[in-house]
């Protein structure tokens, strides 16, 4: 599955008008590229999210959740969304732009390592 075609469309695509056009390129951008290890940890991790969009999607489980420790705020992130960033980063790239639900169902979004317990229980592994 093309998890990035799932993506929304930027809506200032092709705009001339794009509010982001006017700003100044950030060096930030330059993403330096991912050590053999992390690498390899992204790919298991991808791997990890597409089990978990096909196991426990259907059961209600969305995505996941996680505490910023920037702004101390939940933020809670799809399993698209999740293997899109997962995705961008293994193409040397940032991870797409996107804005969370403003108002999530805060029920069907997991912490990871639940997701993760929740199929090695399914799975009976590790």
């Amino acid at each position: 599955m093309n998890f990035d075609s799932m993506m929304p469309r930027d809506p200032f695509a092709d705009d001339p008008n794009d509010p982001a056009s006017f700003l100044e390129d950030d060096a930030s951008e330059d993403v330096p590229p991912l050590s053999d290890e992390e690498r390899a940890h992204v790919l298991e991790d991808l791997r990890i999210v597409r089990e978990c969009k096909n196991i426990l999607e259907p059961r209600g489980m969305r995505g996941i959740y996680f505490l910023c420790e920037d702004c101390d705020i939940m933020h809670y992130y799809d399993w698209d969304i999740m293997a899109g960033n997962m995705q961008a980063s293994l193409k040397g790239e940032l991870g797409p732009v996107h804005e969370p639900s403003a108002e999530p169902d805060v029920d069907a979004y997991v912490p990871w390592d639940y997701a993760v317990g929740y199929l090695d229980g399914l799975e009976g592994r590790r």
